[in-house]
């Protein structure tokens, strides 16, 4: 049984789900606020980076023009927070969660060019995960 310290992860994996069944608007509001909090409680390195990653793409999935601009701002969230420099984690998250951003602007050239850093990163540190989803991105 996980602790009421785990709560807004366990959240953005009951949202994941309910997006993944078709029920985005609802999943949002709950990823949104399990971000919020795990960024206020400095919990960024834990669990904060891969639920940005959730958010964004469940906002570029649903595509609304207001969607976009949040992803984006999600984004630049996860870049200007707090962290060691060079934190591999963060910057091979920030690469994938960009290359979608450009692919929602319809940006061919961007999309890419920051889907191969991304690809080339991943197989760089073998994280298997990354690898498999820059594969499916080409």
């Amino acid at each position: 049984m996980p602790c009421m310290a785990e709560l807004p992860i366990v959240n953005v994996y009951l949202a994941l789900e309910m997006a993944r069944r078709g029920d985005r608007d609802d999943a949002i509001p709950l990823i949104r606020a399990a971000v919020d909090h795990l960024f206020r409680e400095g919990r960024l390195l834990l669990w904060g980076v891969p639920a940005i990653g959730v958010l964004v793409e469940t906002l570029l999935d649903r595509g609304a023009e207001i969607d976009v601009a949040e992803a984006e701002a999600a984004i630049e969230r996860l870049a200007a927070a707090p962290a060691d420099k060079g934190l591999v984690i963060r910057e091979i998250w920030l690469l994938r969660l960009r290359a979608l951003l450009a692919r929602a602007h319809d940006d061919a050239t961007a999309y890419a060019h920051l889907r191969d850093r991304y690809r080339d990163m991943a197989k760089t540190l073998g994280f298997e995960g990354h690898i498999a989803w820059a594969e499916a991105m080409t």
